[in-house]
């Protein structure tokens, strides 16, 4: 008994019909499949390659900003050191600069934080940000070695686009 009908008989045909594929490929057709989809995956490779160059990019730029000013500043006491000692000059040149800078650094006083140099109290007097939030830029300033803009505290976990405007006015780097 296969069925509950009588008409339901152990008929070949009907399993055939049953057991038959809805879709066949021949081989040109999986041929052509195999190909799509290996060159799918070959663009999706490609695309995500790039984008981790892009961001390698991006944070390499972060990080030798400081780096190559630190290089510019050494490079002309390295051609002043191999010169001669008459060539004298060029040092006292620097020093002053360098003292007008740090001079400069201690007579601007704009109210503004320097998000560089400012410590977990500093940060904690920006309107917005705690302690919590404090640490965090802290953290993330030793993560990638200085800030180049203030626009990258959006990096920190915490601060969106809404904070960042709301906290603008308060930070500088320099």
């Amino acid at each position: 008994m296969i069925g509950v009908r009588s008409t339901d008989a152990a008929d070949g045909a009907v399993h055939r019909l049953r057991d038959k594929p809805r879709l066949t490929f021949n081989v040109h057709q999986a041929l052509a499949v195999v190909l799509l989809l290996v060159a799918a995956l070959g663009i999706s490779l490609t695309l995500l390659i790039q984008q981790s160059m892009h961001l390698a990019a991006l944070s390499n730029v972060a990080v030798e900003i400081p780096n190559n000013a630190n290089a510019t500043q050494q490079r002309p006491q390295s051609s002043s050191d191999s010169d001669e000692m008459t060539d004298v000059e060029p040092d006292p040149e620097q020093l002053p600069e360098t003292q007008t800078d740090e001079n400069s650094a201690v007579t601007v006083d704009d109210g503004l934080v320097d998000i560089n140099t400012a410590g977990l109290a500093e940060l904690q007097t920006i309107t917005g940000v705690g302690p919590v939030t404090a640490q965090r830029i802290i953290d993330y300033r030793k993560t990638i070695g200085r800030y180049a803009s203030v626009d990258q505290l959006l990096g920190v976990k915490g601060i969106g686009s809404k904070t960042l405007e709301k906290i603008r006015g308060q930070v500088t780097v320099r």
